[in-house]
């Protein structure tokens, strides 16, 4: 399986394998043996079958060496190659550039999906140097497309009288049927919520387990191999379906609107980037289970795992009374139907800059800094200087729980979400049971600033008892780490009387650092016998200009 992991050159960002990849794929045997005369009947030979796919993403990397190229990110369970391209300027580079992600086919008879992800390879490839908004977006965007997810399911469903109307893929399950929902599959919230079936014979079975079907695991690694240096490179996404002409934002497993593990700045930017997408192809924009509830589906996990805004775009016709009607439109209409989406689908490429833009809130979501805290993002280090000397209460990462001492010392709300750091998680039998005790630090992932930067802001609440002295204090640091110089830009130190805890918004300028690679680190003190200290630091911003 090709997971796309590449080698550092003279410190640089890693040198992507894909071209070695594609040569090898390019030039090796399908892995898979024919499982019957699969292809579209004549009234629909528009439509490309699974070898007339391979054959157009080859023939266009040919045409476009320099800025397209094929590769697999694995193998189906039968043996299929699963196909994908790469596009963007100097392809054969991992460059510092905003990803984007397509993929179609998780459900095998929906075969429209497979026609506009080779819409979009075109669009992008065929327009580079003539179009001026494509050229724009291969040079400043890294794009992947994932064409046939389930290659099984693509030529078992040709296989029919003309159709099947299969859906699932074509892995064996323990009681003799066959077939996982792909789109049931993923690890967040899988089996959860009703919206996926435990039953094997059944059209949304979710599979034995969390990525038990291979097409899935290939996803998984391929988008894990996407962090680089402990950042997350794909920003946006579309998965293609069919049908009902809609665009999708997650979540799909809850009704509710804006569940804990989603923040309010998150669900306003789904909000306005669907509805600006929806408004240049005509579809519907709405949350994932205003449609129904599904779990395990990809975009859940997507969005909870790595933060990527993600939309599932159903594709024409609208519901129609039958599956034939719904997954079989007539090949007359690939052209319109695929052309239709354009500009919606370059909208979201252009977005992997700023997902936050349509929303209006670029300027604080998008600068060279932003954490929620929601999930586990690399590059925060506990102790980077290897001074703390706590012995109870180390920064940690996650949902707190409160204690009370004379009032509230650590909430249990965090500025946004669920989650945040605070000095110990957990609250113990006494309020003073897991509260700091020594010194802790943690440090930020290392950024460049630009030659103007926005200032740094955050969220943070500091509390002790009335027993606290000025050697108890809440710390911000900025670290340039080139001159390994550390500057104290926020302090407050504890006092004699009693502080409960409280969130309260703090801007620092980073004027001085224009320019530097600069680490933020947040620091706290109990350095008071008999006494109880509480930090929390919740929504790490450095702004935009």
């Amino acid at each position: 399986m090709c997971t796309l992991h590449g080698m550092h050159v003279a410190g640089r960002r890693p040198v992507l394998l894909a071209a070695l990849v594609a040569t090898l794929v390019s030039i090796a045997p399908s892995a898979a043996a024919p499982v019957a005369a699969s292809d579209f009947p004549a009234s629909d030979s528009g439509y490309h079958n699974y070898a007339e796919m391979v054959s157009d993403i080859k023939a266009t990397a040919a045409a476009h060496p320099t800025i397209v190229q094929a590769f697999s990110i694995g193998l189906s369970y039968k043996g299929h190659r699963i196909w994908a391209a790469k596009i963007s300027d100097n392809v054969a580079t991992d460059e510092d550039e905003p990803e984007v992600l397509i993929d179609a086919l998780h459900h095998a008879r929906e075969h429209l999906t497979v026609e506009q992800a080779l819409y979009v390879l075109h669009a992008l490839a065929d327009g580079y140097g003539t179009d001026d908004e494509v050229t724009r977006l291969v040079d400043s965007r890294e794009i992947w497309i994932v064409f046939a997810l389930n290659p099984d399911g693509f030529v078992y469903d040709l296989t029919g009288d003309p159709y099947r109307a299969w859906r699932k893929n074509r892995q064996p399950n323990a009681n003799g049927t066959v077939g996982t929902d792909l789109n049931r599959n993923y690890s967040y919230r899988w089996g959860c919520c009703g919206g996926s079936s435990g039953r094997p014979a059944d059209w949304n079975y979710r599979g034995s387990r969390p990525f038990s079907a291979p097409e899935t695991r290939a996803i998984r690694d391929f988008v894990a191999s996407r962090v680089v240096d402990g950042v997350q490179q794909i920003r946006t996404h579309i998965t293609l379906h069919t049908n009902g002409e809609l665009i999708l934002w997650p979540y799909g497993h809850t009704k509710t609107n804006v569940p804990p593990d989603m923040t309010r700045d998150d669900h306003t930017a789904f909000v306005a980037f669907g509805r600006a997408m929806a408004a240049l192809n005509g579809y519907t924009a709405e949350q994932s289970s205003d449609l129904y509830v599904t779990d395990g589906d990809e975009i859940d996990w997507l969005y909870a795992t790595y933060r990527i805004f993600t939309f599932t775009f159903e594709l024409y016709p609208t519901e129609k009374p039958t599956v034939w009607q719904d997954h079989y439109p007539p090949d007359e209409k690939i052209a319109a139907q695929t052309a239709r989406n354009r500009e919606a689908i370059l909208h979201l490429i252009d977005r992997a800059d700023c997902p936050y833009a349509d929303a209006g809130i670029a300027r604080r979501d998008c600068g060279p800094l932003y954490d929620d805290l929601e999930i586990a993002r690399p590059g925060w280090t506990r102790n980077p200087w290897s001074t703390d000397t706590a012995t109870d209460g180390r920064w940690a990462r996650g949902n707190p729980a409160g204690t009370r001492a004379s009032g509230p010392k650590q909430l249990t709300t965090t500025a946004s979400g669920q989650a945040g750091l605070a000095t110990g998680l957990a609250a113990g039998r006494k309020a003073g049971s897991n509260d700091l005790d020594g010194r802790t630090s943690i440090a930020s992932p290392a950024v460049v600033l630009p030659d103007a930067p926005g200032p740094l802001t955050f969220a943070y609440s500091f509390a002790h008892t009335k027993a606290s002295t000025s050697r108890d204090w809440f710390r911000v640091y900025v670290w340039d780490v080139e001159a390994d110089t550390r500057t104290v830009v926020y302090e407050e130190k504890g006092a004699g009387r009693d502080q409960d805890g409280a969130w309260a918004p703090r801007s620092v300028s980073l004027d001085a650092w224009a320019g530097k690679r600069i680490r933020v680190v947040f620091a706290a003190q109990d350095g008071s016998p008999h006494n109880i200290v509480e930090a929390q630091v919740d929504d790490v911003r450095i702004r935009r200009p």
